[in-house]
């Protein structure tokens, strides 16, 4: 969600973006990184996720033991993490303009099959085994990677950061919600 925000956030701010930009610069002279094709961008794009993301955890973590918290990461979380590469897209889009029109390939149909398994997985009816469940992750996120305009060699949203970490973020809720609901299971 961090990296999420700091996308959309740069999108809409590019100043605050070269403010990040020229930290970089000063960050690479000072660490000796020399300037190549694929280091600009992610020094400036990951300091203040981090810093977000570090934000984030520590709420998560003060409020830990309220019970709203808990019902936040087991039915919201969710559907953040599966709507957000479509969230970003569409945003893009309308800030930059629509290079085709929507429904754009198979959009809509594999949103709709992400949010059908994750609502079976959520009411405790997905019956498959586990490793299926990662692999439609995985395919999820790569489908939202090569569909739009993305470019590999980009450290925002638009590069290969954003799948990694949303596919990652999607195991360890899984991860987390299993380990939960095992705990709570009578033996």
């Amino acid at each position: 969600m961090a990296f999420l925000s700091v996308s959309i956030l740069f999108l809409f701010m590019p100043d605050l973006a070269m403010t990040f930009a020229r930290l970089e610069v000063r960050l690479n002279l000072i660490l000796g990184i020399r300037q190549t094709d694929l280091i600009r961008g992610y020094f400036e794009y990951s300091i203040p996720t981090v810093v977000l993301a570090l934000f984030i955890c520590a709420v998560l973590v003060a409020f830990c033991t309220h019970r709203a918290i808990h019902v936040f990461l087991r039915s919201i979380v969710p559907f953040i993490l599966i709507l957000a590469p479509l969230a970003f897209w569409v945003i893009y889009y309308d800030e930059v303009g629509w290079p085709f029109r929507w429904p754009y390939r198979w959009g809509p149909v594999e949103l709709v099959a992400a949010l059908c398994c994750l609502i079976l997985y959520l009411r405790g009816n997905w019956l498959r085994p586990g490793w299926l469940g990662v692999l439609l992750l995985a395919f999820h996120f790569a489908f939202w990677y090569w569909m739009p305009s993305t470019n590999p060699s980009l450290a925002n949203y638009r590069g290969p950061i954003a799948p990694a970490l949303g596919f990652c973020s999607a195991v360890a809720w899984g991860l987390f919600v299993h380990s939960r609901t095992e705990t709570l299971q009578p033996r």
